[in-house]
């Protein structure tokens, strides 16, 4: 994105970066040239623990919030959420893209 221009974009990535540095964090990139974005085009909040049972997906909505906790559906969102881990960088390839587009601004 080219809002508020390179030195914004240029110091939103470099807080990126430092914050996926804490252990509380992972950031991870698709790269470019993945030619097929896994996504589904809405923010999607995948919330999992230890009893499958009750995980539940929230989907950002032009109305509002919409939680989803359906297993038809959730399995839905697994396979997209597991198509986006397959696209991604890991973890330190994903620092570099975003190091090295810091420093082509």
């Amino acid at each position: 994105m080219r809002f508020g221009g390179p030195d914004i974009a240029r110091g939103r990535l470099r807080h990126l970066r430092k914050m996926s540095e804490h252990s509380h964090a992972t950031i991870r990139v698709i790269p470019f040239e993945v030619t097929h974005y896994p996504g589904s085009g809405q923010s999607v909040y995948y919330v999992r623990g230890p009893v499958p049972a009750l995980d539940t997906a929230q989907l950002d909505q032009s109305h509002g919030p919409v939680f989803i906790d359906a297993e038809a559906q959730l399995a839905q969102y697994r396979l997209l959420l597991a198509r986006l881990d397959n696209a991604a960088l890991g973890i330190e390839k994903s620092r570099e893209l975003i190091h090295e587009i810091a420093k082509s601004l």
